[in-house]
């Protein structure tokens, strides 16, 4: 196999399957569905049940399609494809119903191992068409939802679920009860009532309850509400994210307040289609986040991404002349002693910050390179200490050093940055130092000016420019773009990570300033 082939099989994104119908508007169903996956950066496949004739002020017509087709469908996709979840929309009656449901059962038989299913009730369009009968609505009960990881029934299909009158469903602790009693009547792994409908004391929010059978939880999503007609296809397309993000291989909780996120997102950046209720805007994320996937030539999109917004403040950074007067070998002593001092402390500080973004983890993966991180600190300190020796510096001296204004600066913007932010952005935060010593030492080592024998400062850049300290860099760089491939960044998102990086990049600079200031 050439590296090419390689690479693209390696990139190949998960497959999602929506089993759905067809809305001739692009706003619902199967084109929803389909954008959702895309912009999620995975690969969509669909199964359609049906065939609709609509607008977005109305449905004019549907026609199903036959039982068999659909299970043949079913059975052409997963018996060649590597499904990584599936979602359900529109199932149109009781027999297609049926055969979604035995088609799921057998293609699982098939392979072995549970694949979340993610089943969205539909039952009623926004423009106010019944899409699911009464033997259709006892079949969906008593074939399918049992099947199902989670169930996303808005209020009035969570009511109509448990046989209950409309509207009873009034109140955020109402919900929690729907959705405890779905799970439990049906064996659903996770329930997930939607309070769109649902008018609370604050105006402005809407609350989604969330209930996890295992733990016996419940979580409260709030959202903003947005004042939009453009919600055509929102249930379609929060279960298709969901799916997307399941597929991703995000922990349930993650994968559902990620998708709520991308919805509300996609309300808000929406456009006007036609005279009635419009679509969302799917592709906001893929409009504004010019973050390819990985190829050859830029292996590291999201990296280079943040380097190539930083307004040269990453050359002014990996090139500083601090680094080139150690490469040369004319740095001075004092300069040095005293920067070693105050790494040493920052280095305590930056060990913290990385045991807080273990703490916000919550992938084992994840986890152990930061663990990885923080005994890495422990042997660079180790490194400055036995520099230090060489100039009569004890670790005592090192450790009663005052910090300075930089240190505190730095650090303490780190730390902020990791207890406001989630752990993609602490770790933006901390990636200056770990992407910059690494590659400010690259280049001094291949320039053939820097000067090795008898310079006291060579084992200090021979350091950062070895393999130990290369493979860190590679670790902590692919964490940083795993994170980033299984997140959608909506604009203002993207926006804060690159003004984090370039703050932290800043201070990065400003630390060898206030060093060779001192002389």
């Amino acid at each position: 196999m050439t590296t090419k082939d390689s690479i693209q099989e390696q990139q190949a994104p998960p497959a999602v399957l929506t089993i759905a119908g067809s809305d001739s508007s692009g706003g619902a169903g199967i084109q929803a569905d389909l954008k959702t996956f895309m912009a999620h950066g995975t690969y969509g496949l669909s199964v359609i049940t049906a065939i609709t004739a609509q607008n977005t002020q109305t449905v004019h017509s549907a026609s199903r399609v036959s039982p068999n087709m659909v299970a043949q469908q079913m059975s052409a996709v997963m018996s060649d494809i590597d499904v990584r979840a599936a979602k359900t929309g529109m199932l149109a009656d009781a027999e297609v119903i049926e055969a979604v449901a035995t088609s799921w059962q057998s293609a699982l038989e098939i392979r072995g191992t549970a694949i979340p299913l993610v089943v969205d009730p539909v039952m009623v369009s926004t423009s106010g068409t019944q899409l699911l009968d009464a033997d259709a609505l006892t079949t969906l009960r008593e074939k399918l939802l049992p099947l199902a990881t989670i169930v996303t029934p808005n209020l009035r299909e969570a009511e109509a679920l448990l046989n209950m009158a409309p509207y009873a469903i009034d109140s955020v602790n109402a919900m929690r009860q729907a959705a405890l009693q779905i799970s439990t009547q049906f064996n659903v792994e996770v329930t997930i009532v939607k309070g769109g409908h649902l008018q609370l004391a604050d105006p402005g929010t809407v609350v989604d309850v969330v209930y996890e059978r295992a733990l016996d939880n419940f979580t409260q999503v709030s959202s903003a509400r947005i004042d939009s007609v453009n919600t055509h296809g929102t249930g379609c397309t929060l279960s298709a994210a969901i799916a997307a993000n399941l597929a991703k291989g995000l922990v349930i909780a993650d994968a559902v307040r990620n998708g709520i996120r991308y919805v509300n997102e996609a309300i808000q950046t929406s456009y006007k289609v036609g005279r009635g209720a419009g679509p969302v805007n799917h592709a906001y994320a893929l409009c504004t986040m010019p973050i390819v996937r990985p190829t050859l030539y830029n292996p590291h999109p999201f990296t280079q991404y943040l380097k190539d917004n930083s307004k040269g403040l990453w050359q002014q950074y990996t090139q500083h002349s601090f680094v080139g007067q150690a490469a040369a070998g004319t740095l001075s002593t004092s300069v040095f002693v005293h920067y070693l001092k105050q790494d040493y402390a920052y280095l305590k500080h930056y060990a913290r910050a990385t045991a807080l973004a273990a703490f916000k983890s919550d992938s084992l993966g994840e986890v152990s390179v930061l663990v990885d991180a923080m005994q890495a600190c422990v042997r660079e300190s180790k490194l400055h200490v036995e520099m230090c020796a060489k100039w009569g510096v004890s670790r005592a001296e090192m450790e009663q050093e005052q910090e300075s204004w930089s240190s505190v600066a730095y650090t303490r913007y780190i730390i902020d940055r990791g207890m406001a932010g989630d752990v993609l952005e602490l770790l933006v935060a901390m990636y200056p130092c770990l992407l910059g010593y690494g590659e400010a030492a690259r280049i001094a080592a291949d320039d053939s000016k820097t000067l090795r024998q008898g310079n006291p400062f060579w084992p200090w850049i021979s350091a950062y420019a070895g393999d130990d300290f290369q493979a860190a860099v590679a670790q902590g760089r692919q964490v940083i773009e795993d994170l980033v491939s299984r997140d959608i960044l909506g604009p203002q998102r993207l926006k804060r990570l690159v003004t984090t990086f370039c703050e932290t990049t800043t201070l990065e600079i400003k630390f060898w300033d206030s060093a060779l200031e001192i002389n």
